[in-house]
């Protein structure tokens, strides 16, 4: 029997069809079949409309039967109201649910809408909107018993549905639900915040376990930390994870430097409401590309050392600068001070004379950290001599699977030689990689081994004169070597096919590759022959004739290829690409084929008796792959109808006038085609005059 039910919307994300033996006397508990609303008891029917011209597995009809509380009996409530003419559907419809079956079912007019309805009777063919209780109501697969509204909570309602089959007998199943009872849904959590220039958003996460219900969410937002929160019109999906955790996610544009706060309330299928989430608060900036301390100077004074550097922007989110200081310049940092963002200079005149003092500055932002050096400076508290000057025009450029860096030989007469730093791109820990000072030479050649191709590097040169005294770093650099590091391969590549499209999912590698921005799919007619070492993916689709399917990189884990013919194989494969475009290895290839379509009898038909014999007409069928329309025609002595004629696919009359005066006949129709024969229509009768 196929039952809609919340648990089946929950654990198949789709509805379910759950096949149960027939009971003919006794009824078969199917839990999940009644749930409580605020608006009374909602019983779930069916997945289907059911009559008697399109019984859904033998079931033409259902009756629903009530009892409320201590009540010993079952009493009649109502019959199932499946729609059944077009006026009932739209006058049920809702302007909105009108929208979206047009969208969905790709229809124009009402006409194709309603015979859309008429041969697709299962909730399954009206995609997302299967999810909608204006649906349900329209369609009559649910009762909405609003009687139950007014009664007092705790109370039990127990429901019994009698399924009218085909074959003369029933089928009974019976549920019941709790007046008031609340969805089993927990408060999600803050778990992450997505914040650049461009986008927003957050991510929320609860246990399963307690939140079997979570079905969507709710989000609401408040903009630049005043008015009210107001509710975004579009429903967030509540995923469920590997982890046993369900998972909600928002993410939208933003304008650039403004504030935005969200909270969201988790509700199940039938739109009841679960508690509401922490508050998120984000900000429309890139904290990891903020602005930088820049043109930072050193100047010994008579007091100490003076440094000096252009203000940072004035932005609500930069609170201050931080001046870091140590003897060692790559490690010992401690705190010297946090200024204003409004300051740009400061006095260090806690010194030890004829001693290099290293100086880092960071940008202090209203995130619970603060941001990595964006500033490095050093010098000494000296009364003699003057140090050497930063070392100038320093360049950095790729050189086989290194890094070449040059610069300008400094003017000063005492000049004893220059040392190489290098840090990461957040200039976290810069370290010499000079092995001792080099003199004579303004270039240095770096291919250590454990130079990495995804990483930026930053260089900077510091000179040092004969009495030992330092400069400040040169301007820095930032650069990558020319490593390829190809991306993880994506793994677990499946899918299934249906009539017009494959739908192909795999494992998502960022979990371990978290450089991996998005996957390309590939798609070929055969097996893939050919793994060349070492080689991208492109390369070995194209020496097995793959062909990439996707223009844009595909940031999510599944990809629909809808342009597939019935009933031939296509092989798929997938690859993963990082933020520097490198592609990995193409995956192993998973096969999948298209079923064709499965035809239908031409609805409407309709038999009379005219001048001449008999005039039969039907309505046009709009499906593809239909090529003829056969009758059959059967007299009344007769159990088998027999074929008469065959017509093209554009003729909706046929005139019979081979018929004998007084006779009785039944007359039905079917499709032919590629993919074979439809069933016959039903029959209609015709008794000549």
């Amino acid at each position: 029997m196929r039952i809609l039910t919340i648990n089946a919307f929950l654990s198949a994300v789709i509805l379910c069809l759950v096949y149960l033996p027939v009971k003919a006397q006794t009824a078969e508990q199917l839990p999940g079949m009644v749930n409580w609303t605020e608006s009374g008891m909602v019983i779930f029917i069916s997945d289907a409309v059911l009559s008697e011209d399109q019984p859904q597995d033998g079931r033409i009809g259902a009756e629903i039967f009530r009892r409320v509380g201590e009540a010993e009996e079952l009493e009649p409530l109502a019959v199932a109201d499946f729609v059944s003419s077009r006026e009932e559907f739209f006058n049920r419809a809702t302007p909105e649910l009108l929208t979206n079956l047009f969208f969905v079912t790709e229809t124009d007019t009402e006409d194709q809408l309603w015979e859309y309805v008429q041969e697709n009777p299962l909730l399954s063919d009206y995609g997302f909107l299967a999810f909608d209780p204006d649906l349900w109501r329209t369609l009559g697969t649910a009762y909405f018993d609003e009687g139950t509204a007014g009664l007092r909570p705790g109370v039990q309602v127990t429901y019994q549905i009698n399924f009218e089959m085909n074959d003369g007998t029933e089928e009974r199943y019976e549920d019941s639900a709790i007046v008031g009872a609340e969805p089993a849904i927990q408060s999600p959590a803050v778990v992450s915040r997505i914040e650049t220039e461009e986008n927003v958003g957050g991510i929320w996460a609860s246990p399963m376990e307690g939140s079997e219900d979570a079905f969507f969410a709710r989000v609401f937002r408040q903009r630049n930390m005043s008015g009210e929160f107001e509710e975004i019109p579009d429903l967030l999906f509540a995923r469920r994870s590997d982890e046993n955790v369900i998972v909600y996610q928002w993410e939208e544009e933003a304008e650039p430097e403004h504030t935005y706060r969200y909270y969201i309330q988790p509700i199940d299928i039938l739109r009841n409401n679960g508690p509401i989430s922490d508050t998120l608060t984000v900000i429309s900036v890139d904290f990891e590309n903020l602005p930088l301390v820049g043109d930072v100077d050193v100047n010994e004074t008579e007091d100490g050392i003076l440094l000096t550097w252009e203000p940072v922007p004035n932005k609500s989110y930069i609170t201050g600068v931080e001046i870091q200081r140590s003897r060692d310049s790559r490690e010992g940092f401690i705190v010297m001070d946090t200024l204003n963002v409004f300051e740009n200079q400061y006095l260090d005149s806690r010194l030890m004379p004829n001693v290099t003092y290293y100086y880092e500055f960071r940008v202090v932002t209203t995130r619970d950290r603060t941001e990595m050096p964006s500033g490095i400076a050093s010098g000494s508290f000296r009364n003699e001599g003057i140090a050497p000057s930063p070392p100038a025009g320093l360049t950095a450029e790729q050189e086989g699977t290194g890094i070449r860096l040059n610069w300008e030989q400094n003017a000063e007469l005492d000049l004893f030689g220059y040392y190489v730093y290098r840090g990461t791109s957040t200039l976290s820990e810069m370290e010499v990689i000079s092995d001792a000072a080099i003199e004579d030479s303004t270039t240095f050649f770096d291919d250590d081994e454990s130079l990495h191709g995804r990483t930026n590097y930053v260089y900077a040169v510091q000179a040092m004169n004969r009495s030992e005294m330092h400069s400040d770093f040169s301007e820095v650099v930032i650069i990558r070597p020319n490593r390829i590091v190809r991306p993880l391969t994506p793994s677990g590549v499946s899918g299934y096919a249906e009539q017009n499209r494959v739908r192909i999912s795999w494992n998502d590698v960022r979990r371990n590759d978290e450089p991996v921005t998005g996957y390309h799919v590939y798609r070929g007619s055969s097996p893939i022959q050919i793994f060349p070492e070492d080689s991208g993916a492109s390369e070995t689709a194209e020496i097995n004739n793959y062909t990439r399917l996707n223009e844009d990189l595909v940031t999510g884990l599944t990809f629909d290829d809808l342009d597939v013919s019935s009933n031939e194989t296509y092989y798929y494969a997938i690859s993963s690409v990082d933020l520097f475009g490198v592609e990995s290895e193409l995956s192993n290839e998973s096969s999948f084929t298209p079923a064709a379509p499965e035809l239908v009898p031409p609805s409407q038909l309709s038999a009379r008796n005219v001048t001449g014999g008999v005039e039969l007409r039907w309505g046009r069928t709009q499906q593809s792959g239909a090529e003829n329309y056969r009758i059959y025609r059967r007299a009344a002595e007769s159990e088998v109808p027999q074929a008469i004629s065959t017509l093209g696919i554009d003729e909706t009359r046929f005139m019979d006038t081979n018929t004998q005066s007084g006779a009785l006949y039944f007359y039905s129709i079917s499709v032919t085609g590629s993919a074979g024969e439809s069933t016959r229509s039903t029959e209609q009768q015709v008794r000549l005059n």
